[in-house]
This record gives C-alpha cells, sequence and structure tokens, in this order.
C-alpha cells in the first residue's frame, strides 16, 4: 500500500519531460548543434569550420550521429583515443591530421555551445506545476532529473512551492544539507547538472594555494553581474556530457547519485516522465528497485520500456508529460496503487 510518508514516492524526470516547455528533443537539439558547428570557435578564440567537417565526416560512417550528439561524442573519444600510445601503433584512421587537431578542441567546446542553445529558449514550464498535487502532508517530494534545464524549479517558484537544488540561495555555493529540510516543498536533485551552474576560480589562490579544482555555483544571469572580481567565473553550464559512463567521482553528482539509489531502494513508488533509458547507470538503479518491489509508474508518449514489460509492478501510460500531468493520469494510477 502506498501512503503519504515523504520516501513512499520520488520522480524521475527525462528529456520528454521538458519537451511540453518547449525545449527541443535530443534529436533537435543535435541538429541545431550541428548547424552550428562550422561557425565555433576553439578553446583558443580560432574560428573552426573544421568542426563541421568532423561532424560530416563521423556521420557518413554513422547515420545514428545526425541524432544524437552524444554518440558524437562517443566517436570523438575513440577517435582521439586511437591517436595514443599504444594504439596507434595497431589501428590506422583515415583522418587527416589537421581533422584530429580540431577534433581535440571539441569535447571543450560542445558543452558550452549545448548551454548557449538550451539557454536561449523561452521555457513554458506551468504543467510542471502539478508536482503540487504529489507533494506529501510533511517533508518534502523528492524529483530526480537528467535534465539541463531549469523547468522544473521555475514551474515551483511560479507556483510558490519551496524548492532546492543543493545550493545555498545566497552564497550560491553547494550545500547538501539543504535536502534535509523538513519544510514541506520539492527537493530537486539534477543528476546530470545544470544550465545555471557554473564554475568558478578565486583569483586571490596562488603559489602553494593555486585552486587547481573548479567550484560550482549555481547563478541566474542576472546574477553573474554582482560577482566579485576576484572571482572568475565560467559560464555555460556544469554539465554532464557523453561520452560513457556518466556516473561523476566529484561533488554534487556523486552525493547526487548516491541519493537518488538511496532513495529508490527505500520508496513504494517511482514516477518515470520522459526518460528514454539510454542512461545504463539509470537503468541499474531502477532495476534494482523494481527488484526489491519498487512499482513503476512510466508516463511516456513513445510507449511502454520493453525492458520492464513483463513486470507486474511496472505500469506504463502513454501520454505526454503535460497530458499525464494535466489529465491526473500519474495521480489516478497512484491512488490506484493505494488500494
Amino acid at each position: 500500500m502506498i501512503t503519504s510518508h515523504e520516501n513512499d514516492l520520488i520522480f524521475l524526470l527525462g528529456a520528454g519531460a521538458s519537451v511540453d516547455a518547449g525545449l527541443p528533443t535530443v534529436d533537435q537539439l543535435t541538429k541545431q548543434l550541428r548547424t552550428r558547428l562550422p561557425e565555433l570557435s576553439d578553446v583558443n578564440g580560432i574560428h573552426r569550420p573544421e568542426f563541421g567537417e568532423v561532424f560530416n565526416l563521423i556521420e557518413a560512417y554513422d547515420p545514428l550521429v545526425g541524432r544524437n550528439y552524444e554518440r558524437f561524442f562517443e566517436w570523438i573519444k575513440l577517435l582521439l583515443d586511437c591517436q595514443k600510445e599504444p594504439f596507434r601503433k595497431i589501428i590506422e584512421t583515415k583522418i587527416s591530421a589537421a581533422l584530429i587537431e580540431a577534433m581535440a578542441h571539441l569535447p571543450f567546446v560542445i558543452g558550452g555551445e549545448i548551454s548557449r542553445l538550451l539557454d536561449s529558449i523561452k521555457s513554458m514550464p506551468d504543467y510542471l506545476t502539478r508536482l503540487a498535487d504529489f507533494l506529501p502532508e510533511k517533508g518534502r517530494l523528492k524529483v530526480f532529473t537528467i535534465n539541463y534545464d531549469c523547468c522544473v524549479e521555475d514551474a515551483c517558484r511560479i507556483e510558490g512551492i519551496d524548492v532546492t537544488t543543493g545550493f545555498d540561495s545566497v552564497k550560491r555555493k553547494w550545500k547538501p544539507s539543504l535536502f534535509q529540510s523538513k519544510s514541506k516543498g520539492v527537493n530537486l536533485y539534477k543528476l546530470h547538472g545544470s544550465l545555471r551552474w557554473n564554475s568558478m576560480r578565486d583569483l586571490r589562490l596562488s603559489g602553494d594555494r593555486f585552486q587547481y579544482n573548479l567550484v560550482p555555483m549555481e547563478l541566474q544571469l542576472e546574477q553573474r553581474s554582482n560577482i566579485p572580481g576576484y572571482i572568475d567565473v565560467h559560464p555555460g553550464g556544469w554539465l554532464v556530457l557523453g561520452p560513457g559512463n556518466k556516473i561523476q567521482s566529484d561533488d554534487p553528482f556523486i552525493t547526487l547519485f548516491y541519493e537518488f539509489h538511496r532513495s529508490l531502494h527505500g520508496a513504494k513508488v517511482c514516477v518515470v516522465i520522459g526518460y528514454s533509458y539510454q542512461d545504463p547507470h539509470i537503468n541499474t538503479v531502477l532495476d534494482l528497485g523494481i527488484d526489491r518491489g519498487v512499482s513503476l509508474v512510466d508516463a511516456n508518449s513513445g510507449g511502454p520500456c520493453g525492458r520492464y514489460l513483463a513486470s507486474k509492478r511496472y505500469y506504463p501510460i502513454r501520454l505526454t508529460a503535460k497530458n499525464a500531468l494535466m489529465s491526473g493520469a500519474i495521480k489516478s494510477k497512484i491512488e490506484e496503487l493505494k488500494q
């Protein structure tokens, strides 16, 4: 039986949860990125039309690259690794030295461009205010998301819902103890980062006290102008992009992923909205949850997930995020599970 205890219900949001707010799908974002690549500059500020050539070359061998920028990342890593010892001794690539040199800049350039593309979109996330329907009687609703956008926190503020992403609202720095608040509201765990997380370095530290690790700060666009001059802020989002394993060993990511694992272990229901099941580390945690008895309510307009169709604890809802929330379909399914 599902109760109203704050640990009984959690949410997991994928890219499809933000599409109704005006955010692009991965396919759409990849096409926008492809158009922009020939116009971008490298880490030294030099215009590099070769970036577009690299994309076209790889897509000619793997058409899926044109629909998923993370697959492009995977190819870049593979091809760059092939240039290193000892791999280069036995692996030959048919790529010019000029394109290889340009390729080395792409992992540092693409993240910033993805941030700019997403930041340029005026979203309309009002339907996400319906998360208020699921607030526990006491405590916090835990919402985990793999999205970089800020639709959930913006929707919560529209509705007057107290929301934290684990960053202090005054100092703007990472403070995970904020998730332990007992006041009614939403804990938002951004597993893969956020457009509003900016990396910063204290320029006063030098010599033996040089700050090697960049520190994340959560800043609205208008707040960046109020940062002291001795703080070097790198805009563009603190994002976990491909390729490969997205489990990060540093904070805030390691804490956020641990909390996802811990929360799903203790939950009775996990509502999944708009997730395509393409991240192995997320899938592993979901698999463990179902094995221990968690019910999975999956709202996805693309249809049910084949990996869970045989489970009696899997409940697909073939609706978009907006329709699933606004129609009450998700709420009705959870009420049904209480019986």
